[in-house]
């Protein structure tokens, strides 16, 4: 959907305009089953209330019966690190310089973003916590990836050579997304815009934010 929402667009803010509303919809739907939703979480609580008094009844009887075994040391169950997650839920995109500030004079205007150079082959992180609405090409911006971030705002990095993430996937703040093109210590270049609203805004304040 997200695809087709980019071919029929004319540009970029009407791409983020279609995902709008095409979340507004799905929310919409989702409020509409909320009520039967709610009636089969409270059987399933229900449920699992029961099965924990059940359970504990049975950990209570082996308490009993493995009184000697249980003060053996056991093993604890390995489990996968967390991606770490900055305070207030953002993170630097990617580990490297910013070539072209916000602002800054260009030939179609002033720049909108932020580009960064970094070492080709760099990891590329989500900025926020948030859902991919897309993960595509599109356009001049080649590899094209557009977080939702919630409350309006929208990050969108373009000059992946490689995209990890797939469109409707959650994403946490400093989770790797893609890896950069480019060779050497300064061979990718990472453009990242902050949109809110679908109006591009200064992306400085929000990564000062990140605590």
């Amino acid at each position: 959907q997200a695809a087709a929402a980019a071919a029929r667009a004319s540009d970029l803010a009407d791409v983020l305009a279609r995902l709008q509303r095409d979340r507004q919809r799905r929310e919409a739907e989702a409020r509409a089953t909320a009520a039967a939703r709610q009636a089969e979480q409270a059987r399933q609580a229900a449920e699992a209330e029961r099965e924990q008094r059940l359970a504990d009844q049975r950990a209570a009887d082996q308490r009993v019966a493995d009184q000697a075994a249980s003060a053996a040391p056991r093993a604890t169950p390995q489990r996968q690190a967390a991606v770490p997650v900055p305070s207030g839920g953002r993170a630097l995109p990617v580990a490297g310089r910013i070539a072209t500030a916000w602002g800054q004079p260009a030939p179609g205007g002033p720049h909108r973003g932020l580009t960064y150079t970094a070492a080709g082959g760099a990891r590329v992180v989500s900025p926020c916590n948030g859902r991919a609405v897309y993960a595509a090409p599109f356009r001049s911006f080649g590899l094209l990836l557009i977080v939702d971030c919630g409350g309006g705002y929208h990050f969108v990095l373009a000059g992946l050579e490689r995209l990890d993430a797939s469109a409707g996937q959650r994403l946490l703040a400093g989770e790797p997304i893609g890896i950069l093109g480019g060779t050497g210590a300064s061979g990718g270049s990472l453009y990242v815009e902050l949109r809110r609203n679908g109006q591009p805004v200064d992306p400085r304040p929000w990564f000062a934010a990140r605590g």
